[in-house]
């Protein structure tokens, strides 16, 4: 592994504890700059297609290297979530932050769902953070919504 990937860690702290039903969640997410210097980062978020493994949600907390290869995009996606960065105070948007040395910042992603979002599918989402002056330098979580029919007893 190359050492700079080792140089910040991305986590989920906590995942929306709001009921599947509702039309808004917010994440909890942490970015770590665990190197002796100064780092900028992107931070994006892409729809995906959604796998079995992603619904490991202990294993999608934890970050991991983003090479790109490792997530299938749904180009012909045209998503019925809104997934938006925030910074901790949900203040502000984010799509870049910087951390100085051995610095922690925690940040919300929403997720909101519009009224023709199709009911009773999961919708999965990869959150990435790359360096800004390395964008092969990256890691990335998954976020799987799901959005429940609420004509079908417990959903």
């Amino acid at each position: 592994m190359n050492a700079q990937q080792d140089a910040f860690d991305l986590n989920i702290i906590n995942y929306s504890d709001k009921p599947d039903a509702n039309i808004e969640h917010l994440h909890l997410l942490s970015l770590t700059n665990n190197s002796n210097k100064v780092m900028n980062y992107n931070i994006s978020s892409q729809e995906i297609i959604c796998k079995t493994e992603y619904d490991d949600v202990v294993r999608n907390k934890i970050g991991h290297v983003d090479s790109n290869k490792d997530v299938s995009v749904n180009e012909k996606i045209s998503s019925s979530l809104t997934v938006e960065i925030y910074n901790k105070t949900l203040s502000k948007k984010i799509d870049q932050m910087i951390l100085n040395p051995n610095e922690s910042i925690e940040f919300y992603v929403k997720i909101t769902r519009h009224n023709n979002t199709e009911m009773g599918t999961s919708k999965c989402f990869k959150i990435a953070t790359h360096l800004l002056d390395n964008e092969t330098i990256g890691k990335y979580v998954i976020i799987r919504a799901f959005i429940p029919n609420p004509n079908i007893l417990r959903h």
